[in-house]
């Protein structure tokens, strides 16, 4: 049987929040992930004074970028894919429990036990409460699901991967709001077959 893993790669701040010369952002992502019913979440580092235009690569070290089917895994697992990623402004707030609220308020599991009915439902909860958890600060949302079908398709031999760039701004993705000073991030994962 075929098994996957999701690596973040790298993000752009195509124009960070607010206007430009009232300071820097200092973004943290966000990645829940469901694997066969299985919910976890990781979090990235607080990146710091990130200005638009610049680009930032994701640490690679020790597997820490695989965000899918959990954290720093190396072998792992059976399509779907279903990962709910968002993309948080770390003006205050503690990183760690913005990331236990986003796990609580995701795990889905339960009530979604099929990962694409999963996929809807993460889409349903961010539009209607995990936003009130810390809206000010929730820059981004983006909820994504790879078939098992489209994994086989695009990835048909153990080696294979490919990229794909997520926009993050304004209402793009799972926001029923407008963010407040407009930000534009891309976000680059890879896709890749492990066996």
């Amino acid at each position: 049987m075929a098994s996957y893993t999701v690596k973040a790669v790298k993000f752009k701040a195509v124009d960070e929040s607010g206007i430009d010369w009232t300071g820097s952002d200092e973004p943290l992502w966000v990645f829940t992930a469901n694997a066969g019913g299985r919910v976890t979440t990781s979090r990235s580092r607080e990146f710091g004074d990130v200005d638009s235009g610049e680009t930032f690569n994701f640490d690679a070290t020790g597997n820490k970028n695989t965000v899918w089917p959990v954290a720093r895994d190396t072998k792992g697992a059976p399509g779907p894919i279903a990962l709910a990623i968002q993309l948080w402004e770390m003006d205050q707030g503690n990183p760690d429990d913005v990331a236990k609220k986003t796990e609580k308020a995701l795990n889905l599991a339960q009530w979604a036990p099929v990962i694409g009915d999963w996929v809807g439902k993460a889409r349903g909860v961010i539009r209607d409460s995990l936003n009130n958890l810390i809206a000010d600060d929730l820059m981004g949302s983006r909820t994504v699901l790879w078939s098992a079908r489209t994994l086989e398709r695009r990835l048909p031999r153990p080696g294979a991967s490919f990229e794909e760039r997520f926009r993050f701004s304004g209402k793009s993705g799972d926001l029923p709001f407008d963010v407040a000073g407009g930000p534009d991030y891309d976000l680059w994962v890879r896709v890749r077959r492990i066996s």
